[in-house]
């Protein structure tokens, strides 16, 4: 059993009433294919330096940053501590003992 043949599609497919447009080259891949094809940058010579230091200067940061929230954690810590355990919301004891009256 052989299958039918198809019909031929049109070159461009495009919405019914309208014209066939030309083909036209992708304005993208053309501008890539150029860079490519053209005359490479020249990359600086300490470029690799610059980005080590760079990386160095923010693994620097992360870890202050880290240290910092742990010490403020740690700061948090202690001053719930110290709130559980001298309530500065009560009145100071009394020294003395009142007046006993009645007897």
């Amino acid at each position: 059993m052989s299958l039918p043949d198809l019909p031929d599609l049109p070159e461009s497919v495009g919405p019914p009433g309208l014209p066939d447009l030309p083909d036209l080259p992708d304005r993208k891949e053309t501008e890539v294919r150029r860079m490519l094809a053209g005359p490479y940058p020249l990359v600086p010579p300490d470029l690799a330096a610059r980005a080590a230091d760079r990386g160095r200067r923010l693994l620097a940061h992360r870890i202050l940053r880290h240290r910092l929230g742990w010490l403020l954690a740690l700061l948090a810590l202690a001053a719930l501590c110290w709130l559980v355990m001298d309530r500065p919301w009560l009145p100071p004891p009394a020294h003395t003992t009142p007046p006993v009256e009645g007897w």
